[in-house]
């Protein structure tokens, strides 16, 4: 009976061809710079080791990792684990019917670029596991690209079986990083993005699908919409308090560079397969996440609505120009009397009101007038209407509310005005003075000219 020798056998024994190959070699140069003793080299010894070495050279490279098949690139052979993931169960679960297009994405960072457009679907999704965090010695070990395919995501993995082909790595991923129209990441524009920029310098190659390429790191937006419900807003955390995932068995990221180091000294495949997993999960979850903070910009808000879920949309909404989605969300905001976004909402919807002018200003104070009873100790809220009432002549109320606000400000320590927000240039108690002192001389400037004509020119409080 034939027994057919199986793919690991044969990856065993070429491994350790190429291995005694290597010792050979290394025992001849030290034997040759009397390393060893003194000992002669033997020439059969030496002339084995030459053909095991020129074997080595012509062997195909070991697919050490299932899943991984080589590709030749410009810069040698890089290995690459391809698969398609089909994303509608996460999406579904997740509240968003579709991936975001590159121009939706674009928007939830800046406008996209004039002129440019963005074909649907042309989205690059990226992540990267890599030694270490921070300085010049810090290489990406395995880089995953997930090309947006409808509702599905290709994934397309670069593995370093070996440091000394991070060129080939390189190379594989700028490939197809070529036909992208924005790449997407997660905390990517301060580490994954300069990390491969890095060492594209270091390798000589250019850095064709990085460098000028539109960019969507969704750090900023999950920061700016979720800060107060996420807390620290890790991948981690926008994933169960945004998505409702749950990763099972999942290998901790900074695990990744130890099992990275332990499979490059001969552990098996089973110890950097979780690491595999946990790069294509975060690839997954980053392209869902893009599709729910659209949906969620869009006005389907993430359930259960937090209370300040409304009031840091509706600055999101501000800084794109859409100021009527805006504030109707401050207004809602306001009405919940949720603090103390309630309060924030209102102030800056009175500042909005007066602003604009007109009607607006007498709404303005109104909003104002029942921040400033609810809370008098709230300074930059008495200051705002102080500012209203002047403008409106209402001089008498703003000199009480100065006189008040005067009051409470010197009875406070100074730690806690230094920590209030919206403090004047002057600090808080000198601004009161000036300001007291100029309501009180229109005042008295107003009764002299109301003296001289015979007739009322300024409005008491209330009148």
């Amino acid at each position: 009976m034939v027994v057919a020798a199986s793919p690991d056998s044969n990856v065993t024994a070429t491994a350790e061809a190429v291995r005694r190959a290597t010792v050979a070699g290394l025992r001849e140069k030290l034997a040759r710079l009397g390393g060893l003793g003194g000992a002669a080299v033997d020439p059969r010894r030496a002339a084995a080791a030459a053909v095991l070495r020129a074997k080595a050279r012509e062997a195909p490279p070991l697919p050490r990792q299932p899943g991984f098949e080589a590709e030749q690139t410009a810069a040698g052979a890089a290995w690459v684990r391809r698969a398609r993931v089909d994303l509608a169960p996460l999406l579904a679960a997740a509240g968003a019917a579709q991936l975001g297009s590159a121009e939706e994405l674009l928007r939830l960072t800046a406008p996209p670029p004039s002129g440019v457009g963005c074909a649907a679907g042309d989205v690059a999704v990226l992540d990267i596991e890599s030694l270490g965090l921070r300085g010049s010695g810090v290489v990406a070990f395995l880089v995953g690209v997930g090309l947006q395919r409808g509702t599905a995501l290709d994934v397309h993995q670069v593995l370093l079986a070996d440091p000394g082909d991070e060129a080939a790595l390189l190379t594989a991923v700028l490939e197809r990083l070529d036909g992208a129209a924005v790449l997407v990441t997660y905390n990517g524009r301060s580490f994954d993005v300069p990390t491969l920029r890095a060492r594209c310098i270091v390798n000589r190659l250019g850095d064709r699908g990085l460098e000028g390429r539109p960019h969507c790191d969704l750090l900023g937006p999950v920061r700016r919409l979720f800060r107060d419900r996420l807390g620290a807003c890790t991948l981690r955390q926008a994933e169960v308090e945004l998505l409702g995932m749950a990763r099972v068995d999942d290998v901790p990221g900074f695990e990744a560079p130890a099992r990275y180091r332990a499979w490059l000294r001969g552990a098996g495949p089973e110890v950097l397969a979780g690491v595999v997993r946990h790069n294509e999960l975060d690839l997954c979850a980053t392209a869902v996440l893009g599709a729910r903070l659209l949906t969620h910009v869009d006005g389907d808000l993430v359930g259960p609505v937090h209370a300040a879920d409304r009031y840091r949309l509706a600055l999101h909404l501000e800084r794109r120009g859409e100021a009527r989605r805006s504030e109707s969300l401050l207004r809602e905001t306001f009405a919940a009397r949720s603090g103390p976004w309630d309060r924030r909402a209102g102030h800056r919807l009175a500042s909005r009101l007066r602003r604009d002018g007109g009607a607006g200003e007498e709404e303005a104070i109104q909003l104002l007038r029942e921040l400033w009873s609810a809370d008098p100790s709230d300074l930059p809220v008495a200051r705002a209407l102080a500012i209203a009432l002047e403008r409106a002549r209402l001089l008498d109320e703003a000199i009480a509310v100065a006189q008040r606000s005067a009051r409470l400000c010197a009875a406070m320590p100074a730690w806690r005005r230094a920590a209030l927000r919206g403090q004047p240039p002057r600090g808080w108690e000198e601004d009161w003075a000036r300001r007291l002192d100029r309501l009180r001389s229109r005042r008295d400037r107003g009764r002299s000219r109301e003296v001289a004509s015979g007739q009322p020119l300024l409005s008491a409080a209330g009148a």
